[in-house]
């Protein structure tokens, strides 16, 4: 049995965030947490700002926070590192961009202590502006019974919607028994993982804990429509429909229910993708997103697409509009 530290790390991978890294480290440091509770790894992603000098100026004043650096090779290899090098038995992964919500914080601690021996506490997280107004919540899992241990594979089969893993708090040997890690360079990295790490849970909760500030950033990647990055953004789409599908297909003889729901999955983000082309088509098409997404759906074997999708009115869409290119091309 492994002997941790702490009982919860906190990992903050780190890119040129000196406007944000003090009010998410104030955030975390003003809570009720106890000192001897948790502790902060900052994992300084290459930065070339002044967020390494900030960070390393807490670290030496909080004897809970370790400061971890590496060349640039994106927030997924931070996270990765981070996650392997901490030694709390909880890992809770947050962006340097965001905040927590302090006077939540000690409900993370009492909700891991009540349900005992969890793998995954899932909580909520509150979108909110660069000015602070509060826009939706995100990663409510409606499908799911709230405040109840599920397994994981009880969770993907009532309805688990993969989301940022900034909502899962999960314990550290999770990720290491199963191998599960990050996939670098990857712009949808949580969403891939999470649809992973799911399934190995054996006792998760998904909880009403609203204790995470998302906050919203008008110019991020997912927003940008200079060609090159959409096109990348889109193409990491590809990635997670392939992602699932080779997950599908290890529980195909061991639970084919369970390879039924995640293929299903596969199909509506392909079909999410396929139709976003579609809609997009007037704006897209002469900036060549749409051309270079077809050609590397045709070179995965995935467009025109096949197999059932989970309602009539979408496979007709898809034989009578998505599946002929010249309207999409």
């Amino acid at each position: 049995m492994v002997d941790y530290k702490y009982k919860l790390s906190i990992i903050i991978p780190m890119y040129n965030a000196e406007k944000y890294i003090g009010a998410c480290l104030d955030s975390i440091l003003d809570s009720d947490l106890l000192k001897e509770e948790y502790e902060i790894v900052i994992v300084n992603d290459g930065s070339k700002d002044n967020s390494p000098e900030i960070a390393q100026n807490y670290a030496s004043k909080y004897s809970n926070i370790t400061y971890l650096s590496q060349e640039n090779q994106g927030q997924s290899t931070a996270r990765n590192h981070g996650i392997k090098t901490c030694q709390g038995e909880y890992v809770w992964c947050v962006d340097a961009d965001d905040k927590l919500i302090s006077e939540q914080l000690s409900k993370i601690i009492e909700a891991i202590d009540k349900y005992n021996n969890l793998d995954i506490l899932a909580v909520q997280l509150q979108n909110v502006t660069e000015g602070g107004e509060n826009l939706d919540l995100e990663c409510c899992q409606p499908t799911l019974e709230h405040n109840k241990i599920l397994s994981g594979v009880e969770a993907v089969l009532s309805g688990y919607n993969p989301s940022s893993i900034c909502a899962l708090i999960t314990k550290k040997q999770l990720f290491i028994d199963n191998d599960i890690f990050f996939v670098k360079g990857i712009t949808h990295q949580d969403v891939e993982l999470t649809y992973r790490l799911m399934p190995c849970a054996q006792r998760v909760v998904f909880s009403d804990i609203i204790p995470y500030l998302y906050i919203y950033h008008p110019n991020s990647t997912s927003k940008s429509m200079v060609p090159e990055k959409k096109i990348k953004y889109i193409k990491d789409d590809i990635y997670i429909i392939k992602s699932f599908r080779r997950l599908a297909l290890s529980f195909k003889v061991t639970n084919p229910q369970l390879s039924s729901v995640i293929f299903n999955r596969s199909q509506n983000v392909l079909f999410g993708l396929v139709y976003s082309l579609y809609r997009n088509k007037k704006s897209w098409r002469i900036l060549g997103i749409n051309s270079a997404i077809i050609a590397e759906l045709k070179k995965e074997n995935l467009y025109p697409m096949h197999g059932k999708f989970d309602s009539v009115k979408k496979m007709l869409f898809v034989r009578f509009i998505l599946n002929i290119s010249f309207l999409i091309e």
